[in-house]
């Protein structure tokens, strides 16, 4: 799996595509930065599950955080860029395996731990202001999206008829989620909890974290025969919906797939190119 940038004209029109991030491991979950100028990104091009960042076109690529063999992912950039959040099952020494949302200064440093539940916490995103970040757990009985301060401290729920992945629209009034992977549709609910609404029904069973809210509307993987898997862009001012483009390779139904830059104009897609293994060589000792 390796990640594709896909550049639009100022019509919205696909102008050029590359894969910018690519290793023979698995590499996905891509986030801009606020300023565009930088991608967090899962690798396991050392080995091991870790966080990594590199320049916007995948250049200089450095690891940040290392997750060791447990999974690790969902990298969200913070509002002013200087904090990436991130779901890991590593160093949870009660109970190894169960996820939890951590973040780290987005130039290195030591990560901290932000949530601890014994049913586990995944799929951070950030409030508008930087002040909350959401994230999926079961801790309620049932998976929601609840929301917990970004500095630490008690959580507060969110969704009540179902949630797992969440983005703050662009003025920051309403979350944009889906509920999971066995029910189509993106929904909203008011950041403060309220009602809870079916945006769109649009059938995306299989892409179900291969969306992102951008600037007046959400960007989102969807394939209806015989066509194959595209992305197609729904106007929430208008509720239209204007095809973007067709991908040559599917994206994964279970890892975050899809980021747009600031300005709207490149998406990044993680896609499957090919299946393989690596074979290592590992020295004897005595």
């Amino acid at each position: 799996m390796n990640v594709w940038s896909y550049t639009l004209d100022a019509d919205g029109h696909l102008a050029a595509k590359a894969p910018i991030i690519a290793s023979t491991f698995r590499d996905s979950d891509p986030d801009f930065s606020p300023d565009g100028r930088r991608i967090s990104f899962t690798s396991g091009r050392n080995g091991s599950f870790g966080i990594w960042v590199s320049d916007s076109d995948g250049g200089n690529p450095r690891l940040l955080f290392d997750g060791g063999p447990y999974v690790t992912g969902s990298s969200r950039w913070s509002p002013d860029g200087r904090r990436i959040a991130f779901d890991t099952r590593a160093n949870d020494p009660v109970q190894v395996g169960n996820p939890s949302i951590w973040t780290i200064d987005a130039n290195g440093g030591q990560a901290r731990r932000l949530t601890e539940a014994s049913t586990g916490d995944v799929a951070p995103s950030w409030s508008h202001d930087g002040a909350w970040v959401y994230f999926a757990s079961t801790r309620g009985g049932s998976l929601q999206i609840w929301k917990t301060p970004s500095q630490g401290g008690p959580a507060v729920q969110v969704t009540h008829k179902g949630g797992f992945e969440g983005f703050e629209t662009d003025d920051g009034k309403y979350l944009l989620y889906v509920r999971g992977r066995e029910t189509p549709g993106i929904w909203r609910v008011p950041v403060t909890g309220g009602e809870e609404v079916l945006v769109t029904e649009r059938d995306q069973v299989g892409y179900w974290r291969c969306w992102r809210v951008a600037r007046g509307g959400i960007y989102f993987a969807t394939a209806t025969p015989p066509a194959g898997p595209r992305l197609e862009f729904l106007d929430l001012a208008t509720g239209t919906i204007q095809p973007i483009v067709s991908l040559a390779k599917a994206p994964d139904a279970t890892i975050p797939g899809l980021a747009v830059d600031p300005q709207g104009r490149k998406l990044l897609v993680a896609q499957y190119d090919q299946n393989g293994s690596n074979i290592i060589m590992v020295e004897r000792t005595r």
